[in-house]
């Protein structure tokens, strides 16, 4: 009962924050202007991770009614320093643009931070017992994951809801596997984030009356890594890490298959593009409703294979595997078709057009 209430009372300070960033007069919050690179078409405030910043770091600290005497005072103190830096980065980022190099060095502080926490990538266990240490060389693993996939969901942000959901889908996802393996306190975290992520959600569901920004997304991505590498490197029974990337799966796979493309291409994977899947759908004519129910919906179903995928045995394990692969693929080959069509269906209008200047002025 607790917990529900602790759930409901992150819900609604977000809720309510957002709800008065949305009503803000705009001399008081950043807006999104639309230009060439936009998927929006009017000014929208762009501040509306400040309410899922607010609502988590406001009631995490009744985390330790919930966990008792797994709550450590100090780590606890440190960690919502690592938190308020990556908020704070993003914020600055949000109101006057930051430099990549100055935007990074804020948030490899904030890893540091985890990693005195003892978030730390320190193995990997693979199916039928195959297990990789990694010593010394996982602090740096630690800093590309947490680095990596917190600015992996910012780029994600692109469209109405897509972020805010998934952050909801991931974080309650995450918290079924932390309860499961006996990681209470991440778990009770997830959850916390999950409500958070859901009140700002009422006001970024198509069509968004705000958006999340860089102080959001940056946040939740970072927790959401912090959490994941907790979980699955510490307790008695640590969570399969192939569970986190099964759970992440949809961003993962848009992230890094567009990031690869754009290094091949010679260009700068830091500066702002249109390439990820979810903004190719965009342009081929799809709604950002749409677009964000079928991410809701393979972020689901891959969510609920990362779930198995803890409790399963070594050969359904390999299975969850396969079929979450051929999900994606199926997903890649749908966009392909998606943008095929509506060349397509451009060509047609662009010809018949022509046809019908020729008839007349054959008139």
């Amino acid at each position: 009962m607790f917990r529900a209430a602790i759930f409901l009372l992150a819900t609604a300070i977000s809720y309510l924050i957002t709800h008065w960033l949305v009503k803000a007069p705009p001399r008081w919050i950043a807006l999104d202007l639309p230009n060439a690179r936009s998927s929006h078409s009017r000014p929208t405030p762009r501040l509306g991770g400040i309410g899922i910043v607010a609502s988590f770091m406001m009631t995490a600290p009744l985390l330790w009614v919930m966990v008792g005497s797994e709550f450590d005072a100090l780590k606890f103190g440190v960690a919502a320093f690592g938190c308020t830096v990556v908020a704070v980065v993003g914020l600055i980022d949000d109101l006057r643009r930051l430099a990549p190099l100055r935007k990074y060095t804020g948030q490899l502080i904030a890893t540091i931070a985890a990693v005195w926490c003892g978030v730390l990538m320190i193995g990997l266990t693979l199916p039928f017992g195959v297990t990789l240490s990694f010593g010394l060389f996982g602090i740096a693993l630690t800093i590309v994951w947490l680095t990596g996939f917190s600015n992996l969901f910012n780029f994600m942000d692109g469209i109405d809801g897509l972020a805010g959901g998934s952050g909801v889908i991931y974080s309650l996802a995450l918290a079924v596997v932390c309860f499961g393996t006996d990681h209470r306190l991440l778990g009770a975290g997830s959850l916390i984030l999950a409500a958070a992520c859901l009140g700002f959600l009422a006001h970024n569901f198509p069509p968004a009356k705000i958006f999340m920004g860089d102080v959001g997304s940056l946040f939740v991505g970072y927790v959401l890594a912090a959490f994941a590498i907790s979980a699955t490197n510490s307790g008695a029974h640590p969570a399969p890490f192939f569970a986190v990337l099964l759970i992440f799966g949809m961003f993962l796979y848009d992230g890094t298959l567009t990031l690869t493309r754009r290094l091949m291409r010679g260009e700068k994977i830091y500066e702002a593009h249109r390439s990820h899947l979810y903004q190719r759908l965009v342009i081929a004519g799809q709604s950002h409703r749409r677009v964000t129910l079928v991410y809701y919906g393979l972020s689901a179903l891959l969510g609920a294979g990362g779930v198995a995928y803890t409790f399963s045995g070594d050969w359904v394990r390999l299975m969850i595997l396969g079929l979450s692969g051929g999900l994606l693929f199926a997903f890649t080959v749908y966009v392909s078709h998606v943008e095929a069509a509506a060349g397509g269906a451009a060509r047609g209008y662009t010809a018949a057009s022509s046809s019908a200047i020729g008839c007349s002025t054959g008139d």
